[in-house]
Protein backbone atom coordinates (compact mmCIF):
# COMPACT_ATOMS: atom_id res chain seq x y z
CA UNK A 1 0.00 0.00 0.00
CA UNK A 2 1.37 3.39 -1.01
CA UNK A 3 0.05 6.61 0.56
CA UNK A 4 0.41 10.07 -0.98
CA UNK A 5 -0.87 13.54 -0.10
CA UNK A 6 -2.36 15.05 -3.24
CA UNK A 7 -3.66 18.44 -4.37
CA UNK A 8 -7.36 19.16 -4.86
CA UNK A 9 -6.88 19.52 -8.63
CA UNK A 10 -5.23 16.09 -8.79
CA UNK A 11 -8.10 14.60 -6.77
CA UNK A 12 -10.64 16.18 -9.14
CA UNK A 13 -8.81 14.94 -12.23
CA UNK A 14 -8.85 11.38 -10.86
CA UNK A 15 -12.42 11.35 -9.51
CA UNK A 16 -14.44 13.74 -11.71
CA UNK A 17 -16.50 10.78 -12.97
CA UNK A 18 -15.94 7.37 -11.45
CA UNK A 19 -17.61 4.39 -9.80
CA UNK A 20 -17.13 4.59 -6.03
CA UNK A 21 -18.28 3.65 -2.57
CA UNK A 22 -17.80 6.01 0.30
CA UNK A 23 -18.87 7.68 3.48
CA UNK A 24 -18.68 11.13 5.00
CA UNK A 25 -18.68 11.51 8.77
CA UNK A 26 -19.11 14.90 10.42
CA UNK A 27 -20.18 16.00 13.88
CA UNK A 28 -23.93 15.42 13.96
CA UNK A 29 -24.28 13.96 10.45
CA UNK A 30 -23.08 11.21 8.17
CA UNK A 31 -23.85 9.83 4.72
CA UNK A 32 -22.82 6.68 2.91
CA UNK A 33 -23.14 5.32 -0.60
CA UNK A 34 -22.06 2.10 -2.22
CA UNK A 35 -21.03 1.23 -5.77
CA UNK A 36 -22.53 4.32 -7.40
CA UNK A 37 -21.49 6.76 -10.12
CA UNK A 38 -19.69 9.66 -8.41
CA UNK A 39 -19.12 13.11 -9.88
CA UNK A 40 -16.77 15.62 -8.26
CA UNK A 41 -16.17 19.26 -9.17
CA UNK A 42 -15.33 22.56 -7.53
CA UNK A 43 -16.17 26.21 -7.76
CA UNK A 44 -14.24 29.11 -6.24
CA UNK A 45 -15.10 28.22 -2.67
CA UNK A 46 -16.40 24.63 -2.43
CA UNK A 47 -15.65 21.05 -3.39
CA UNK A 48 -18.80 19.20 -4.53
CA UNK A 49 -19.57 15.48 -4.49
CA UNK A 50 -22.63 14.15 -6.32
CA UNK A 51 -23.54 10.49 -5.78
CA UNK A 52 -26.94 9.54 -7.16
CA UNK A 53 -29.42 12.06 -5.74
CA UNK A 54 -27.10 13.09 -2.90
CA UNK A 55 -24.88 16.17 -3.06
CA UNK A 56 -22.25 17.10 -0.49
CA UNK A 57 -20.43 20.44 -0.54
CA UNK A 58 -17.33 21.20 1.52
CA UNK A 59 -15.70 24.63 1.81
CA UNK A 60 -12.24 24.49 0.24
CA UNK A 61 -10.86 26.46 3.19
CA UNK A 62 -11.87 23.67 5.58
CA UNK A 63 -9.88 20.92 3.82
CA UNK A 64 -6.72 20.06 5.74
CA UNK A 65 -5.49 17.25 3.50
CA UNK A 66 -6.36 14.76 0.80
CA UNK A 67 -4.59 11.41 0.97
CA UNK A 68 -4.49 8.82 -1.79
CA UNK A 69 -3.89 5.19 -0.83
CA UNK A 70 -3.17 2.81 -3.69
CA UNK A 71 -4.16 -0.77 -2.84
CA UNK A 72 -2.32 -2.78 -5.47
CA UNK A 73 -3.55 -6.21 -4.29
CA UNK A 74 -7.20 -5.46 -5.07
CA UNK A 75 -6.68 -2.84 -7.80
CA UNK A 76 -8.47 -0.13 -5.86
CA UNK A 77 -7.67 3.41 -4.80
CA UNK A 78 -8.85 4.95 -1.54
CA UNK A 79 -9.05 8.71 -0.98
CA UNK A 80 -9.40 10.27 2.44
CA UNK A 81 -10.26 13.93 2.91
CA UNK A 82 -9.76 15.42 6.36
CA UNK A 83 -11.44 18.71 7.31
CA UNK A 84 -10.80 21.29 10.04
CA UNK A 85 -14.12 20.39 11.66
CA UNK A 86 -12.85 16.84 12.33
CA UNK A 87 -14.86 15.56 9.39
CA UNK A 88 -13.63 12.70 7.24
CA UNK A 89 -14.70 11.70 3.76
CA UNK A 90 -13.51 8.31 2.54
CA UNK A 91 -13.91 7.15 -1.06
CA UNK A 92 -13.06 3.74 -2.50
CA UNK A 93 -12.70 4.02 -6.28
CA UNK A 94 -12.47 0.99 -8.55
Amino acid sequence: MDTYKIAIDTFLAETSECKASGCAVFIGADIAFQDIQLHTHRNKSELHFMAGHTMLSIPLASILSIEKLVLRDIQSTKYEIITKESGTITLDVV
